[in-house]
């Protein structure tokens, strides 16, 4: 139990160094004049970090129905995978998942999958990945979406 708070407490620390790393402030005076009609036609130019081409986000659903000696065992999952390019070289991955078992009929708990890495790209033919995930090992993790450049 103390590792699982433990790994809780190292992901939600690392988004919120994540969300408070890229961010800058700027006197009131400072700030250009902006309309709507610019930011949406591409006038001003959009930090890098917040770029479309940065990050990729995908979702997935899939039920699965399994009939063992006349009881049923049913399951919908939920995944979304988030995916974003922090350098060239480097990605931020997330995963998250929302798994609901049913058996003959009665609806069990459901579970709350997860999980982040951290992939970087030594050289053209090979990477490095830290991953911390509570997937157990029956399940199949989602595709991780490595989004780096010319990989």
């Amino acid at each position: 139990m103390k590792n699982h708070l433990f790994f809780i407490k190292i992901i939600i620390t690392s988004i919120l160094l994540a969300a408070v790393v890229p961010t800058f402030g700027q006197f009131r005076t400072d700030a250009p004049h902006q309309n709507i009609r610019e930011s949406i036609t591409g006038g001003p130019v959009i930090p890098s970090l917040l770029d479309a081409q940065n990050f990729q986000m995908n979702h997935s659903f899939s039920m699965s129905l399994m009939n063992m000696g006349g009881m049923s065992v049913g399951v919908g999952a939920y995944t979304n995978s988030f995916s974003l390019a922090l350098t060239p070289k480097m990605s931020l991955n997330t995963q998250v998942s929302l798994v609901q078992p049913t058996m003959g009929g009665m609806q069990n708990q459901g579970n709350i999958f997860y999980g982040v890495g951290l992939n970087y790209k030594t050289s053209e033919n090979s990477f490095l990945s830290f991953q911390i995930n509570n997937y157990p090992t029956y399940y199949q993790k989602p595709n991780q979406h490595f989004h780096l450049r010319d990989y």
